[in-house]
């Protein structure tokens, strides 16, 4: 599914309403998730609501950390919503702290701390990678997700 998200065309993106993009970005940030090495085992969990956390909580295999915060160290990587990106940043070191990879759609993440930014480029997704953070969590991207940084 990684691969069909990776080769549709800006232009078609320009044309999906705001719900089907936030399904492209859920489906993308799963994939990345599971083709992702980490240190860590565990679910994808989210906290925050936006459309593409709304999509998440659909399914019963993630963790809503707004509900069961308690149970964050039993995420492998978990999605920043854009509705929390303010005070975020003693999460997001908690997070780290714990080796936990962390993604959100939003600007200013990485610089703010966070993990992986994911947003729409001109013909597919990129990433905006926080080399640091990634290195010392222990966290190896696919060759094909690599191939998406562009910083």
């Amino acid at each position: 599914m990684l691969l069909i998200f990776l080769t549709i065309s800006g232009d078609l993106f320009a044309d999906i309403s705001d719900k089907e993009e936030a399904l492209a970005f859920a489906s993308f940030i799963q994939d990345l998730v599971h083709t992702t090495q980490t240190t860590k085992l565990g679910a994808l969990c989210f906290m925050g609501s936006d459309e593409v956390s709304r999509i998440m909580s659909q399914e019963k295999s993630f963790i809503d950390l707004d509900r069961e915060m308690s149970k964050f160290n039993s995420c492998k990587a978990i999605y920043i919503a854009a509705g929390v990106q303010k005070g975020i940043g003693s999460e997001t070191i908690k997070f780290n702290k714990n080796k936990i990879m962390t993604i959100a759609i939003f600007d200013g993440f990485t610089e703010s701390g966070g993990m992986i930014q994911v947003q729409m480029g001109r013909r597919s997704f990129e990433l905006i990678l926080n080399a640091k953070v990634a290195k010392d969590s222990g966290v190896r991207l696919s060759a094909l997700s690599t191939s998406l940084i562009i910083n």
